[in-house]
């Protein structure tokens, strides 16, 4: 109960009021989810193996304990010694409602643990019950609808006398699985991820780029390459955590994948999801878990919500007296008169029962891709409350375009020697920029629509103008919404607090720099932040993304634990 990682008999705050869970003191389990003897089967082809099969195979999916990796994901329960015990004494300990499909209860015999009268049950005899014994939980899942289940499991000792369905002691103990909790940028990247994809040439130079950049970086980043025809790496996956406390003040970590559910082939029943999102399940190891959540029947036009691009951390703040130590979710949603353009109602609903990241939600329905990377960006800062907001200002870039053409540079050229798809030179002079409705009308709307989101975070977080910069880039039209006509320099990856890597915007030239660069790495070396440019124009930008789309990122774990964020 007092979260120290130990149960101790002799320590009275092990057990004083164990029949509740409170923010200050209660006893915290894991979902044992993930597969520490790599004994789960793994295909990137769905004829060898369905979406579905692959996540339902992982450590709880049977009633054994797998070794001493999988025996560390157990959370443990004693029952004091009662030497006086009568041998007509017995016992048994026990889960009921709707925990009792969520755990599997083990005991121990000689040096292991066995369940050997059901998951939600353990039979004590009398010589247990005066030796006293040694206990393990597990859920085989998380949390994903309260609904169903809320994640509390009440573990209740009964002694009754053979024979006799009354009992003569009984005691409980309340447990809460631990819930998932997504990553924010102010711990430092320790693995980056990004797709590797053969017949597109420039996404390799991009990868030695990105290389470079994290060999550079002074902290120790691995890097993952995927061999996945998906461009788009942040948004197949999301990594996360879940953690119990552990002796000593540390934490018990589980990192838990999130496969994306974005439905691309509905009448597929081995594989309804995006192909590359199975790589979770290649990544599921020893204390690495897989989680699939998904809903049939969504509009084909409401998927792109679904991309983890439209998930993203705010990080940790006070408001009003009421403390997000693990800060909040951000995510894009359509306005409530388009029910049909929300985010799969099934995963946000399982989002949502995590409980220590309460979402905050703006309109993306005006974006061609719908995401909040497009718009936003958090980076961690010396400031009061520890970050600044990134936030696109294609006011600003107009602002600034004009600013160099009445210093006589309207010819000097954007995107110098790009191509837009289909090898249609992408140069213009800055003159030609300011002269196109095309592109002036769009940023105008994009403008709104972001003061919009702007006001909402602000309302919700008590952000302040001092502490959020803006990011000029100019936006257009295409089918489906708004996408950036410049690269977005804040659809970037956060590596540190010292260093992040975003795309070249390819401005013009005045005075042999780019002002749109310059800007950028001014307002950010005030806070000590360095800023890698990378070339992400082909394949990703032309392809409606940049830097942060194309790549994904686990973090040191948190040194707040969730159990101490009071939810």
């Amino acid at each position: 109960m007092n979260r120290d990682g130990v149960v101790d008999l002799e320590d009275p705050t092990d057990d004083e009021g164990e029949d509740t869970w409170t923010a200050e003191r209660g006893a915290v389990f894991l979902a044992n989810i993930d597969d520490d003897e790599s004994a789960c089967d793994f295909s990137m082809s769905p004829f060898s193996m369905s979406d579905d099969a692959m996540a339902r195979c992982h450590d709880a999916a049977d009633g054994k304990v797998n070794g001493d990796r999988d025996l560390a994901d157990l959370a443990r329960l004693r029952t004091a010694p009662w030497p006086e015990a009568p041998d007509y004494a017995v016992g048994s300990v026990t889960v009921s409602g709707a925990a009792a499909q969520k755990v599997r209860l083990f005991k121990k015999i000689g040096s292991r643990f066995y369940s050997l009268d059901g998951p939600e049950r353990v039979a004590l005899s009398a010589k247990d019950l005066q030796r006293g014994v040694e206990l393990a939980i597990e859920a085989n899942d998380i949390v994903r609808d309260p609904g169903q289940w809320d994640g509390y499991a009440d573990v209740v000792f009964t002694i009754t006398r053979q024979g006799s369905l009354e009992s003569d002691f009984q005691d409980t103990v309340r447990m809460r699985v631990a819930p998932v909790v997504m990553f924010h940028h102010l711990t430092p990247a320790r693995h980056v991820y990004v797709s590797r994809i053969p017949y597109e040439p420039e996404t390799g130079v991009f990868r030695q780029g990105l290389a470079r950049a994290l060999a550079d970086s002074g902290r120790r980043v691995e890097l993952f390459e995927f061999s996945v025809e998906d461009l788009w790496t942040q948004d197949y996956f999301e990594p996360a955590y879940m953690a119990m406390p552990a002796a000593e003040g540390r934490q018990h970590v589980i990192q838990v994948n999130y496969r994306g559910a974005h439905v691309y082939d509905e009448t597929d029943p081995n594989a309804p999801l995006r192909p590359a999102g199975r790589i979770v399940f290649w990544l599921r190891g020893p204390d690495m878990a897989a989680v699939q959540q998904y809903q049939p029947g969504m509009s084909r036009d409401s998927q792109t919500l679904n991309s983890f691009g439209n998930t993203e951390v705010i990080p940790p703040y006070e408001k009003d007296g009421v403390r997000y130590p693990l800060g909040r979710l951000l995510r894009g949603r359509g306005p409530d008169t388009r029910p049909d353009y929300q985010p799969d109602p099934s995963f946000t609903r399982m989002l949502e029962a995590q409980a220590v990241q309460p979402p905050v939600y703006v309109d993306t329905s005006w974006l061609d891709v719908s995401h909040v990377d497009e718009t936003f960006s958090f980076l961690p800062a010396g400031t009061p409350r520890g970050w600044i907001l990134l936030v696109a200002d294609p006011a600003l870039a107009r602002r600034m375009l004009l600013e160099a053409a009445a210093q006589g540079h309207g010819n000097a050229k954007l995107f110098t020697g790009r191509l837009w798809q289909r090898e249609v030179p992408a140069e213009l002079t800055v003159s030609q920029v300011l002269a196109s409705p095309w592109v002036m009308d769009a940023s105008a709307q994009a403008a709104l629509e972001i003061d919009t989101q702007l006001s909402i975070l602000k309302e919700e977080t008590g952000l302040t103008d001092a502490e959020i910069i803006r990011v000029p880039f100019l936006f257009h039209e295409v089918t489906g919404g708004l996408v950036a006509y410049q690269p977005a320099m804040l659809n970037l990856l956060s590596v540190s607090p010292t260093l992040v890597i975003a795309p070249d915007p390819h401005g013009p030239l005045i005075d042999e720099t780019d002002p749109f660069k310059v800007a950028f790495e001014t307002a950010l070396s005030a806070y000590g932040i360095r800023v890698h440019w990378t070339d992400a124009w082909s394949p990703y930008h032309i392809g409606g993304g940049q830097v942060h789309c194309a790549t994904n990122s686990a973090r040191v774990i948190p040194q707040v634990k969730w159990w101490e964020g009071g939810r």
